[in-house]
């Protein structure tokens, strides 16, 4: 097993909302990909028409331009397909950008709002709310844990 943390729903755990990052985090690593992708073949279409350029320069241009492609949208694109947001009927479970595994304890969460694509969580105990930026499908999922929050202390009493 790798060093990362990973998720572990117990078994007595129901999901109520498993999500990743918003594909709308990747407009700018798209366009730069499209920007890159014209240039780098704009510049071997020349180099194809001009008879004093060797093939070695041509094949220079496309690795570059492969390597572009794979720091500027493949990596990212990776990264945010890993970062996850999952609501279960006990926790909140959320992977950021750096593969750490945030648990969060329903009965410890105060309240939930959606703030500009992200999630704050206030959590009884810190000073200052717990900020999730680019939660996929916020709307739902803030609406999901609000129905959590109100449902946890009546089943505890029960």
């Amino acid at each position: 097993m790798s060093g990362k943390a990973t998720f572990r729903v117990g078994g007595d755990e129901v999901v109520l909302a498993d999500v990743c990052a918003p594909l709308s985090s990747l407009t700018i690593p798209l366009l730069e990909l499209v920007l890159v992708t014209g240039v780098a073949w704009m510049a071997v279409g020349w180099m194809d028409v001009t008879p004093h350029v060797d093939a070695g320069m041509r094949n220079m241009v496309v690795l570059v331009w492969a390597l572009l492609a794979l720091w500027r949208f493949l990596l990212p694109l990776v990264a945010s397909r890993r970062r996850r947001f999952i609501v279960t009927d006990k926790r909140i479970l959320a992977r950021g950008r750096r593969g750490a595994v945030d648990s969060i304890p329903l009965r410890q969460i105060h309240s939930v709002r959606r703030e500009r694509g992200g999630l704050t969580v206030a959590v009884y105990g810190y000073p200052q709310p717990i900020v999730f930026e680019r939660v996929g499908k916020v709307r739902a999922v803030e609406k999901t844990l609000g129905t959590a929050l109100e449902k946890g202390p009546q089943r505890a009493r029960g």
